[in-house]
């Protein structure tokens, strides 16, 4: 199998949009997590990862770790540029996620580690609670695109990505590269609660 000479990403007309992209990267991958393990199923795992981890730092990282030309929800300026539809500060402080990065991003076995570049701790057998991963966004996400003007969310040079139900989100035991093992009960995994 070739790749093709040449591939890209939609085009996003606004910072919204870019957020937008990773919602439904990160949704899409979450939808297809139940395939049995072997490169499909880890590649959307990675996916996941990826995505989550980078709406995990726009909605939560501590802006003195921000860089200058990242994105964040304590820059709403950078998303809602027109000053008649930016949220109040009660809306926007519900989006502001500092607990739900610390949880995840300030771990010895975080994200990065497994997905930023190649290190020693892929080794290490990791269990990606994705379900509760998941079920921890969501909410957020939803408000998010609440806030967001219609011409942001209805203008996207993509066909956006169906909400899916949370419940059919699965969780992957195994380590970050081959094999993924997984325990399927009735089509689906059960979730076995949050990573701590």
């Amino acid at each position: 199998m070739e790749p093709p000479n040449e591939s890209s990403r939609p085009h996003k007309l606004s910072n919204a949009q870019t957020i937008l992209y990773e919602i439904d990267m990160l949704t899409f991958a979450a939808g297809h997590l139940k395939q049995k393990a072997g490169p499909s199923s880890w590649s959307y795992l990675e996916c996941f990862l990826l995505h989550f981890r980078n709406l995990l730092d726009f909605f939560g990282k501590d802006e003195r770790n921000l860089r200058d030309d990242d994105l964040s929800i304590f820059r709403p300026k950078q998303i809602w540029t027109d000053p008649n539809s930016l949220p109040s500060e009660e809306d926007r402080q519900r989006l502001n996620l500092v607990n739900l990065w610390n949880k995840y991003a300030r771990r010895p076995d975080s994200i990065s580690k497994y997905l930023h570049h190649c290190t020693q701790e892929r080794v290490n057998l990791k269990s990606w609670y994705v379900r509760s991963m998941f079920e921890d966004l969501s909410p957020t996400i939803h408000e998010f695109e609440a806030l967001l003007p219609d011409k942001e969310t209805k203008n996207c040079d993509w066909e956006r990505v169906p909400k899916i139900d949370e419940t059919k989100v699965v969780t992957l035991h195994g380590s970050s590269g081959p094999p993924i093992l997984a325990r399927i009960h009735d089509g689906f995994l059960p979730d076995e609660g949050p990573q701590s």
